[in-house]
């Protein structure tokens, strides 16, 4: 329609006697009129295919691996590509998030970076420190402390209590408040390196929800005041819906979401605000 307008104006002009300028002006409009014509009839670029299935599958593997690798080792870009391929192989072949995290923190790499590492901030042992009393208290069995645990290696764990230089059995522990539990901690992880604080956070982190395996309700409602809580950290967790304080956006997607993607979700936060702080 604009075309034909401007056609229709510059055909009437041309049969008048018009000054020189304005026939210049003519001679222009055509042209404009030209390269009009030729833009409103160039071809609309065709829409980029949709994925199948499982190419959207394949591609979301990719995405959620580099971000797991990234935010354990604290890293803005993949530096070992091979672990990155293999591990997202792993996960199209039908491993679980849970086994693959696993396997990253407990696998060689992981090692050396931890006992390379410089300590943790006095922030994040606070951080630590905090967050594990509040999942403790909460807990039927948590995880008994001492300060060989804040090591780089993990002790060996010996069974039915006897431990590496004992044959005594371990006493139960006695009941402790949350700041109790946080003082000791507190005291344990001293020096300890901000890699050492992600997993053993993590390792306790994992051992609640399967206290929770029965009870899928009470996962979402717990799992959605967590992150609430953690939502004034102020910390990006990569999403904006991740950065959300809504409390029941966060417990639908605890009860439509497998169990394996909540479990990472959770992990992401700690590790993301553990690396900040350090």
């Amino acid at each position: 329609m604009r075309i034909k307008i401007i056609f229709l104006s510059l055909f009437m002009l041309s049969a008048c006697d018009v000054p020189e300028p304005l026939e210049n002006a003519i001679e222009s409009a055509k042209k404009l009129m030209g390269m009009a014509f030729q833009q409103d009839n160039k071809p609309t670029p065709s829409a980029t295919p949709a994925l199948t299935p499982e190419q959207a599958t394949l591609k979301a593997n990719s995405e959620i691996i580099a971000e797991m690798i990234k935010v354990t080792f604290n890293e803005k870009e993949i530096v070992d590509q091979s672990l990155f391929l293999s591990l997202v192989s792993s996960l199209n072949q039908g491993a679980s998030l849970e086994g693959v995290y696993r396997g990253l923190v407990m696998g060689s790499h992981y090692r050396v970076v931890e006992s390379k590492s410089q300590a943790a901030t006095p922030d994040a042992i606070k951080f630590f420190a905090s967050e594990m009393a509040e999942l403790q208290s909460g807990m039927k069995n948590p995880t008994r402390f001492i300060k060989d645990t804040a090591k780089q290696i993990p002790n060996i764990e010996y069974p039915e209590g006897i431990s590496e230089n004992s044959n005594e059995e371990i006493q139960v522990p006695v009941k402790m408040n949350k700041s109790q539990i946080a003082e000791e901690l507190l005291q344990d992880f001293i020096g300890a390196t901000p890699f050492t604080l992600k997993r053993v956070m993590a390792e306790e982190i994992l051992k609640k929800f399967d206290e929770m395996k029965d009870s899928a309700a009470d996962m979402a409602q717990w799992y959605a005041g967590l992150v609430v809580h953690l939502s004034g950290a102020h910390t990006d967790y990569g999403l904006p819906q991740r950065n959300s304080s809504d409390f029941d956006f966060h417990s639908r997607f605890a009860k439509t979401m497998s169990i394996d993607r909540v479990k990472w979700e959770m992990l992401n936060r700690y590790h993301r605000i553990i690396n900040r702080l350090n």
